[in-house]
Parts: C-alpha cells; sequence; structure tokens
C-alpha cells in the first residue's frame, strides 16, 4: 500500500490483482472499457486499487501515450470517504512522474455527478462529441441506452486538467 487514508489505502493493481477486477468490471456486461472509440481490457490496463481490508473499495484505470495520461475508469463503491479525490491526486502524482503534461478523461452526458467532481477537482470541459456513444456502442453493445437520472446515454464528454512539471 503506497498511499494511505484513514478507512482505506491505495496500491498499484497488480497481475495478482487483475482476476478481482475483471470480475467487478464484467458485472456491467463486459470487461471492455471504451473511451474516444478506443477498446481497453481491464486486466491489461495500469490501475490504482482503493483498498478497505482485504475488499476493494474502488478501481481507477489509465493508460500513458506520449505526455498524456487517460483515466479510462474511475469507479468508487464506497462513497464519500475521500476515495475518489485520493485518485485524482494519486493520479496527478503518477503523471508528473511518468512526465505527462496533460491528465484527461472522457464521461457519458448522463454522467451529471462525475462531471460536477471532476470540475471540483480542477478538470474543465475541453470537449463534447455529440453521439459518440453510436459508435462506442460498435465496439461494446453492452452499453446501455438510458443512464444516470433517466437520461438517455449519447454524447461523451472530454474533461482535462493541465500538469505542470
Amino acid at each position: 500500500m503506497d498511499f494511505i487514508r484513514p478507512g482505506f489505502a491505495l496500491k498499484q493493481k497488480t497481475r495478482a490483482d487483475n482476476e478481482k477486477v475483471k470480475e467487478i468490471i464484467r458485472q456491467w456486461g463486459s470487461e471492455i472499457i471504451v473511451s474516444r472509440g478506443k477498446s481497453y481490457s481491464a486486466h491489461n490496463t495500469d490501475g490504482i486499487l482503493a483498498c478497505m481490508d482485504s475488499i476493494i473499495a474502488g478501481i481507477c484505470l489509465y493508460n500513458i501515450e506520449a505526455t498524456e495520461c487517460e483515466i479510462i475508469l474511475l469507479e468508487v463503491f464506497k462513497e464519500k470517504i475521500g476515495i475518489g479525490s485520493a485518485f485524482i491526486e494519486k493520479m496527478k502524482e503518477v503523471s508528473k512522474e511518468r512526465r505527462c503534461t496533460r491528465l484527461w478523461l472522457i464521461t457519458t452526458n448522463d454522467n451529471i455527478d462525475a462531471i460536477k467532481f471532476y470540475q471540483k477537482k480542477g478538470f474543465y470541459i475541453s470537449g463534447f462529441y455529440g453521439n459518440a456513444i453510436e459508435e462506442s456502442r460498435k465496439i461494446k453493445p453492452q452499453i446501455p441506452f438510458i443512464g444516470h437520472y433517466q437520461i438517455p446515454i449519447r454524447d461523451e464528454i472530454e474533461l482535462e486538467m493541465k500538469i505542470h512539471l
């Protein structure tokens, strides 16, 4: 465990964690994660886990290409105890360590709580991709048509923050 807060600890995802992570993500219909038309497999992706004792309380998966770090999944199973905030702080550290100047992510138009959370953490909306989920469903047909608050899932929203080295 490399980051400890009262109630949970963050640790780098290892190969030994892959089966647990795949099992959790498969509950959403597939272990594939789609972002901007690119698919990722949970077990082949770098990540950080939030653990409470031996239970996974949150998952943050990311991909680094050149000087950009994309958060491809940030999911918290125990809310309101700081796990999401800890993931963001850790991702800023990882980005700096890997010499990334941009930390970014994609979410969907229905994910209002996430959009609010990321903006409070310093991200800003940097892109809007109307009807992009149509293409994503060609890769991952399990993506539901109706999301949070009964909002149709159609669009991708890109949020980012600049990382100062």
